[in-house]
């Protein structure tokens, strides 16, 4: 069984993105990137490639998601089955299906409903947070030691790219690895139009909420198959590779944000 690991064309995405706004060489570049969604998983890239990723050989691996448990003791499933009965097929069903969030809260997967119920003082929504912020944690902590040389943080995907509240649980008490965030900035950013960054100037480590963009990804790579130009990310250019390359229905968006909100100017990414 080989080990396979999902979100790979988010993360080709978000990777190559990062290193423009880095201003770096993509295969010089180590990055953490946070795809937190409904399904959510964790990649060290190191110098431009996955070294290591959050999920296995089933997308169940790794980080507690909306229904699906994440990382767990191996034995738990077999002493669940012994004491209730279930068949295999039942507990892989209650793993993937009746776990993560809506296991914890009961109910909710969507993360504004845990929010608005915390904040109703729902204390099942408050330890569904806690523990989701928690295993995020700990990847990143164990990622950073992987790489040894951190480039940037990045957090995408719905959950990542909306959930000021999520980031801030997760940022929080990251100083010690050199990554400090701006609460000011942090809120302000919930955008799928633009990319923003939200560390404070003294952070060792810049954060970046870069908006996914798989559709794109997929269609450039289907395009050059069909034109007989394709080849691995490694030895192939994607258009949003270039510091020039502008999404023109996100920006027509961002103009229509701007106008609401002309503070959002402010946490805008520029390449470097």
């Amino acid at each position: 069984m080989r080990r396979y690991g999902f979100h790979g064309t988010s993360f080709l995405y978000t990777a190559k993105r990062a290193a423009v706004l880095l201003g770096k060489d993509p295969f010089k570049t180590n990055l953490i990137i946070a795809h937190l969604g409904n399904g959510s998983s964790i990649n060290a890239v190191k110098d431009g490639c996955s070294l290591d990723t959050s999920m296995g050989v089933t997308p169940l691996e790794g980080l507690v998601m909306g229904t699906r448990a994440g990382d767990a003791d191996m034995a738990m499933p077999f002493y669940v089955m012994r004491k209730t009965g279930m068949s295999a097929a039942e507990m892989e069903n209650a793993l993937n299906k009746k776990s993560g969030l809506v296991g914890i809260t009961g109910k909710y997967a969507d993360r504004r409903d845990i929010q608005k119920a915390k904040l109703e003082g729902d204390r099942r929504a408050l330890l569904a947070q806690d523990i989701e912020a928690y295993r995020v944690n700990k990847y990143i902590g164990a990622y950073q030691a992987v790489l040894g040389r951190v480039d940037a943080l990045v957090f995408t995907a719905g959950v990542g790219e909306f959930a000021f509240f999520m980031r801030e649980k997760i940022l929080n008490g990251l100083e010690g690895l050199g990554i400090i965030f701006d609460p000011g900035k942090n809120e302000m950013s919930h955008t799928r139009n633009t990319e923003t960054i939200i560390s404070k100037p003294e952070s060792k480590i810049p954060i970046y909420i870069i908006p996914t963009d798989e559709e794109l990804v997929m269609t450039e790579d289907a395009y050059a198959l069909m034109a007989g130009t394709y080849d691995v990310h490694t030895r192939f250019t994607y258009s949003f590779q270039s510091k020039d390359y502008v999404n023109k229905g996100r920006a027509a968006g961002l103009k229509d944000e701007l106008a609401r909100n002309p503070d959002l100017a402010s946490i805008i990414a520029k390449p470097l």
